[in-house]
């Protein structure tokens, strides 16, 4: 579970939680965790995303697999441990009453996020699809692969505020967004997408979301410009 967790990651979705909380002005300490927990659930779907049934995956973040080290079955054991602990670590804490209960929502949305139509719909639907099929049904493998790590993410920084607040709303719509662009880049460094403008489309959507929210929005659009410097280091 360490070596899962513990080696080189960009920890996109945690960064995005806590500068979330921060612009919308909701920034509290049990927020850590919960960002925290969205990483842990990414690496445990890394770990199983990797394993020889699935992508048989042999280096993930510069290094060997989990599988490829301590060998398939901890490999499997340990995500589910992982799933487990991210779920956990949630709730764990000294908390009132009130903050208890925000947790527990957060909970059952993290929960979700790996039932059949969001997580493992989206893997099933990578694994079986090729060719013109796969091609046509990207923007479904996105949205139920990639999308809802992002959206948890950003479900974690808005624990503690207003749902329906004008802020609120936008960063949901944002961290979706984000995602789909995020995981278009990876297409776009991976050769699976060669056009560069799908990606720019995507990133310029994202930067235009953020407009109601200037200039406060500043620490995510520094979070956009991440994604343009790694397109523009692979086309040097």
């Amino acid at each position: 579970m360490r070596y899962a967790v513990l080696g080189r990651g960009q920890r996109v979705r945690p960064i995005l939680a806590l500068r979330v909380a921060r612009l919308a002005g909701g920034d509290h300490h049990l927020i850590l965790r919960s960002a925290a927990a969205v990483e842990i659930l990414h690496c445990a779907s890394l770990v199983v995303d990797d394993l020889p049934c699935m992508d048989n995956e042999d280096m993930r973040r510069g290094r060997p697999t989990t599988h490829k080290v301590h060998g398939e079955f901890t490999a499997l054991l340990a995500s589910f441990g992982l799933v487990s602990l991210s779920a956990r670590c949630v709730v764990e804490q000294r908390c009132t009453p009130t903050e208890l209960s925000a947790l527990i929502r957060f909970q059952i949305e993290l929960l979700k996020v790996l039932d059949a139509s969001g997580l493992c719909e989206g893997q099933d639907l990578d694994l079986r699809l090729t060719g013109d099929e796969r091609e046509r049904m990207r923007a479904r493998m996105i949205e139920l692969k990639t999308v809802p790590l992002f959206v948890l993410a950003a479900q974690a920084g808005l624990m503690f505020t207003a749902p329906d607040s004008l802020p609120a709303r936008t960063l949901r719509r944002f961290a979706a967004q984000y995602g789909v662009a995020f995981q278009v880049v990876d297409d776009y460094l991976d050769g699976e997408c060669e056009d560069f403008e799908i990606a720019d489309a995507h990133l310029r959507r994202c930067r235009e979301m953020l407009a109601p929210l200037a200039p406060a929005a500043g620490p995510l659009e520094e979070m956009i410009d991440y994604l343009y410097a790694r397109c523009y280091s692979h086309t040097r």
